[in-house]
């Protein structure tokens, strides 16, 4: 491998969230009934006429903002001719002339080191329908036809997956933040083509470039990187060419296939798109886009920091999971308590939506009510079964907090020193073999005995000042 350098540049399909398609008025859906989403427009049927969703402009914008672009403030189009059976009209309509945005950059950082990932250009394009393979038979569903795309074109800048992988992710929470996009890979709302060659290394000869296509998750994204470094460099070991191919990862076998050499270039024909005249924005109300732009990764991360004096790891999930991190700063305004909301949050919430396969958006949990049950745990009036069962019942009725509700199911810990001591100080009797055990095995008879006292309460003894009240007794006992 050291014979060789590795140079990579990524392309990147971002679906956009606007609530109709790029060039029609149909609902702009994700896991609808198959082709229930559709327009004549999309399906370019004899008649029809593409208009822009200004939507998908301001979105272009934004990103070409958040990714420091030079803005073509002239938007044009163009026809990209090809017969596919996803592309219902036979032609794509894109911008491969004259890009929205050009020449931009976005400052990460990989293995805690600064990297400035390159941009080539930014353009706008519709989606094609969606191939599904079916006991030998390929199925289409238009839905996904017209939904409005972002193309994202790097500078081959990229020599690691680590790098490429931290460029995904960083390039991840800037969509989701901008709210132009879920950028969800699993779902296919993003992604990832990589080209990749080796040359000499030292040399200034680029190598011949293969293309990796539709990667959905940063794993396969590392492992396929990895598997075509070996491939290619195996190849030129062995004194042989590296073919100009699109290839795909298998992930049963974690290897890159072959799907087409690409000997000869094809032909798209592209020419300007005739039934969309070229549109020139206005420049103040570019100005304005740019001007009211959402809070961006980095400024946020710097905030959570330093109001909040978050630590890193926690404020990076934040920060992939707006959802989480909304009701996190509403519930604070609430509470008052960010570290023991957020340890909530990441811990305990996090753990129910992982177990029950839901997001925030199917459940009935509210600022508020989670602001109460974090004080209640905070101040340890509940304990852990507790807290799980106030959880469980506020994730699907609001109906009653969680301080009429630990009323209600009679559940408070027991956190009065003298009741305490008064159970505890039969059960050093009852087990005084036992308690003589104290001086050489402290742990395990404090364990004991709590958990005797957890039986006897049911759980409902508050453990951190049950513990201080024991070891207090066992340090005095005597039989």
């Amino acid at each position: 491998m050291n014979n060789y350098d590795v140079v990579m540049g990524i392309e990147i399909h971002c679906e956009l969230k606007t609530k109709t398609k790029c060039f029609s008025s149909a609902p702009n859906t994700f896991g609808e009934k198959p082709n229930s989403q559709t327009s004549a427009i999309d399906c370019g049927f004899p008649g029809t006429l593409p208009a822009i969703n200004q939507a998908v402009i301001v979105s272009a914008v934004q990103t070409c903002s958040g990714l420091n672009m030079n803005i073509d403030t002239l938007v044009r189009f163009d026809r990209k001719s090809y017969f596919y059976p996803d592309l219902p009209k036979g032609y794509q309509i894109t911008q491969f002339y004259h890009p929205i945005g050009r020449n931009g950059y976005l400052k990460i950082l990989v293995d805690e080191q600064p990297f400035t990932v390159e941009f080539e250009r930014l353009h706008i394009e519709e989606d094609t329908a969606k191939q599904i393979h079916h006991h030998g038979e390929t199925l289409l569903d238009y839905n996904r036809a017209g939904i409005p795309l972002l193309e994202i074109v790097t500078k081959p800048v990229f020599t690691t997956s680590n790098q490429v992988v931290a460029y995904i992710n960083a390039l991840r929470q800037l969509l989701i933040h901008l709210k132009v996009s879920d950028a969800k890979m699993n779902e296919g709302s993003l992604r990832c083509d990589i080209n990749i060659s080796l040359k000499a290394a030292g040399s200034e000869v680029l190598g011949t470039k293969v293309e990796i296509k539709n990667l959905n998750s940063t794993n396969n994204i590392t492992l396929a990187i990895n598997d075509e470094i070996i491939r290619q460099s195996q190849i030129l070991d062995n004194k042989q060419k590296v073919l100009l191919e699109t290839r795909r990862f298998d992930e049963k076998n974690g290897k890159t296939i072959l799907m087409r050499s690409k000997e000869n270039n094809i032909d798209y024909k592209y020419f300007p798109e005739p039934n969309i005249f070229p549109i020139q924005l206005d420049e103040k109300w570019v100005k304005t886009i740019i001007k009211n732009l959402p809070e961006l990764p980095k400024a946020l991360e710097e905030r959570l920091e330093k109001q909040y004096k978050l630590n890193k790891a926690d404020i990076n999930i934040l920060l992939d999971k707006i959802e989480i991190l909304n009701i996190f700063e509403e519930t604070v305004k609430i509470n008052n308590l960010p570290i023991p909301t957020v340890k909530c949050l990441l811990g305990l919430v996090q753990a129910y939506f992982n177990s029950n396969n839901i997001n925030i958006e199917n459940t009935k949990l509210t600022p508020g009510n989670l602001a109460e049950l974090v004080v209640l745990i905070n101040d340890q009036k509940i304990n852990d079964k507790q807290s799980k069962e106030l959880l469980t019942i506020i994730m699907t009725n609001n109906e009653k907090s969680p301080n009429v509700l630990i009323k209600t199911l009679g559940m408070s810990l027991i956190s009065d020193g003298q009741v305490l001591t008064d159970i505890l100080l039969p059960l050093l009797t009852e087990y005084e073999s036992t308690t003589i055990l104290y001086e050489d095995k402290p742990e395990r008879v404090m364990k004991f005995f709590m958990g005797q006292l957890m039986k006897i309460t049911k759980g409902s003894a508050n453990p951190q000042i049950a513990q201080e009240i024991l070891k207090k007794l066992l340090d005095n006992y005597k039989p």
